[in-house]
C-alpha cells in the first residue's frame, strides 16, 4: 500500500518553551502594506532561528486536535505536515521558533484581509505562496504542497482543516495535482465546506453530526475524521481514496441531524462581564476554553467578537 502524507492545520494553543514568540499582530498594526508585511514577518523568521532557542514542531502545538495528529502519526506508518500560517508547510520534525499567526479572522495574530486591495480572501493565498518560497525550511523539504506532490507523485494526501486554511491553500493544491500519477487515487480533502470547483472531486466533507459518532469535539472532527478514513482504508484492500470516501460519505450521512440547543443571546456588555469574572476565578484562561465555558452556560454571541471582546477586557485586566 502506498505511503500517506497527512497534512493538516496548525493550532492557536503553542507552547513557547520559555522562549520569546514571534508574533504577527506586531508586524501587521496599523497600515503596514501587504509587500512590507510580508517582507518584515519573513525577514524576522529567518533571523529568530539564527538566533533563538527552537523548539520541535512535534512538541510546539497543544489541544485536542494535535494530540489526535500525533496519534495518528503513533499508529500508521504515515508522514506528519503542518500547514502554518507564519511558516508554510511544515514536517513535525523540524525545529522551529514559536509563533503567533493564523488564516482564522478576529485575532490580533491573524492574516490581515487588505480588503482594499484584494477581494475576499486572496490575501491569504499570496501571503501562502510568499511565504512557502521564501520559507527558511526549504533547503530541508518542500515547504509547499506543489513541492511536496512533485517530489512524491506516487503517494497518497489527506489535506484536512477549517475552511480558512483550505481556501489560502487551495491554488497551491491545484498547482500540485499535475504531478500525481492518478490524483483522483491519491488524494483526499477534508474541511466543512464547499471548496473550489476544481477540488470538489477530492472533498470528504465533516459536519457537526459527525461529532458524537466520532467521539470528538467540533474543533478536532476534521483531524478524527482523517483518522477514521485512514483507518478503513488501511484495514482494506483498495488502493483508491475516491472510493472508500464514496462509501465512508454514504455512511455518514446516515446520521440522525443533531439537536441543537441554542443558547440565550447576549449583548456585549453582558460577555464583558462574564469574561472579566471568568478572567478573576481563572487568570490563564484562553478564548478558546472561555468560549467554551459561555457556551456551556447556555449563553449566545458570535465567536469572532467574543474573541475580540476576551482579547479587550484580558489587555485591560493586566
Amino acid at each position: 500500500m502506498s505511503h500517506i502524507n497527512l497534512i493538516t492545520t496548525c493550532t492557536n494553543g503553542k507552547h513557547s518553551n520559555s522562549c520569546n514568540s514571534l508574533n504577527l499582530g506586531d508586524y501587521s498594526a496599523g497600515k503596514t502594506s501587504a509587500s512590507v508585511l510580508i517582507h518584515s514577518w519573513c525577514n524576522a523568521l529567518k533571523e529568530a532561528l539564527e538566533k533563538s532557542a527552537f523548539i520541535s514542531v512535534e512538541d510546539l502545538y497543544k489541544g485536542g486536535h494535535w494530540a489526535t495528529a500525533k496519534k495518528i502519526k503513533n499508529i500508521y506508518p504515515i508522514d506528519l505536515w503542518v500547514l502554518s500560517a507564519g511558516f508554510g508547510l511544515l514536517n513535525n520534525k523540524d525545529k522551529i521558533v514559536p509563533y503567533q499567526a493564523t488564516f482564522a479572522t478576529g485575532y490580533t495574530e491573524s492574516i490581515p484581509l487588505y480588503s482594499n486591495d484584494y477581494p475576499a480572501k486572496s490575501f491569504h493565498r499570496t501571503w501562502w505562496k510568499e511565504i512557502t518560497e521564501r520559507s527558511p525550511l526549504k533547503s530541508n523539504h518542500a515547504t509547499s504542497i506543489t513541492m511536496l506532490m512533485k517530489e512524491k507523485p506516487w503517494e497518497y494526501f489527506i489535506i484536512c482543516g477549517s475552511p480558512d486554511y483550505i481556501n489560502a491553500i487551495e491554488l497551491d493544491i491545484i498547482n500540485g495535482l499535475e504531478y500525481l500519477k492518478s490524483p483522483r487515487k491519491q488524494l483526499l480533502i477534508i474541511t466543512s465546506k464547499k471548496i473550489n470547483n476544481r477540488l470538489g472531486d477530492y472533498l470528504l466533507k465533516s459536519d457537526i453530526r459527525m461529532a458524537e459518532f466520532l467521539k470528538c469535539n467540533m474543533l478536532m472532527l476534521n483531524i478524527s475524521l482523517a483518522k477514521y478514513f485512514i483507518s478503513h482504508f488501511n484495514d482494506g484492500s483498495k488502493e483508491d481514496f475516491s472510493i472508500v470516501a464514496h462509501e465512508i460519505s454514504n455512511q455518514l450521512n446516515t446520521l440522525p441531524e443533531r439537536k441543537v440547543i441554542k443558547g440565550i443571546k447576549r449583548n456585549p456588555e453582558e460577555v464583558e462581564k462574564y469574561i472579566l469574572v471568568l478572567l478573576q476565578q481563572q487568570p490563564e484562561i484562553s478564548a478558546t476554553k472561555a468560549l467554551r465555558s459561555f457556551r456551556d452556560s447556555g449563553n449566545s454571541f458570535e465567536e469572532k467578537r467574543f474573541r475580540m471582546l476576551f482579547q479587550s477586557v484580558s489587555a485591560s485586566n493586566v
